[in-house]
């Protein structure tokens, strides 16, 4: 299960395009992807598609069953009030443990296109890492991977093209491999499907 915006959407592509559908086709997961343009854990969603907070769309996820949950911070939330934004991730990952208490649940950082982003964004991705860790899951920092990469964005400059998807989906899928890896190690036993089946 993914749970995210626009990007993790694959806004101006193919649904097949999308750095989750990418990871899923390779690693063989049966994938359920909620996202929506617009979409932050404050900031509401496109009206014309959801509507909806990350807060919201975490709470649609009720009926479904998950192994493995991706939930990903959003520059959508840029601009809201860091007290607020606390609050409301915090919520989102404590209803996911609360609703899926097996589940392995990663927090991931936010994407920004160039290499200047704004001071909040290091304050969205602690945030995420704060509330993921606080139930129990995993937060990953995959960097900025589409930054000084102009041919990678859409016309618009937000939205990464389809070769960007696959930039995303490499880096996202060689840190979920890096942190299963880590916890091998440290646990010595993980159940790897839940790795293996997203929803």
């Amino acid at each position: 299960l993914t749970i995210g915006d626009s990007i993790m959407k694959g806004y101006g592509l193919s649904p097949a395009d999308a750095w989750p559908e990418r990871i899923s086709a390779a690693n063989g997961w049966d994938l359920t992807t909620l996202a929506c343009d617009g979409a932050g854990f404050v900031d509401l969603g496109n009206p014309a598609e959801c509507g909806d907070t990350l807060v919201d769309i975490v709470r649609s996820a009720a009926t479904l069953h998950p192994d493995l949950i991706i939930i990903e911070g959003s520059s959508n939330d840029l601009e809201h009030p860091n007290s607020e934004l606390l609050a409301a991730t915090t919520s989102a990952l404590t209803i996911l443990r609360s609703e899926f208490p097996n589940a392995e649940i990663i927090g991931l950082s936010a994407i920004w296109p160039t290499t200047d982003p704004p001071a909040q964004l290091a304050d969205i991705n602690s945030q995420v890492q704060q509330a993921v860790t606080a139930v129990g899951g995993h937060y990953l920092d995959i960097g900025q991977p589409l930054v000084a990469h102009p041919k990678l964005m859409q016309d618009d400059g937000i939205h990464p093209t389809a070769a960007g998807q696959v930039v995303l989906a490499t880096a996202i899928r060689s840190a979920i491999t890096a942190e299963q890896q880590a916890i091998n190690n440290q646990k010595g036993n993980i159940r790897p499907q839940r790795y293996h089946r997203a929803a």
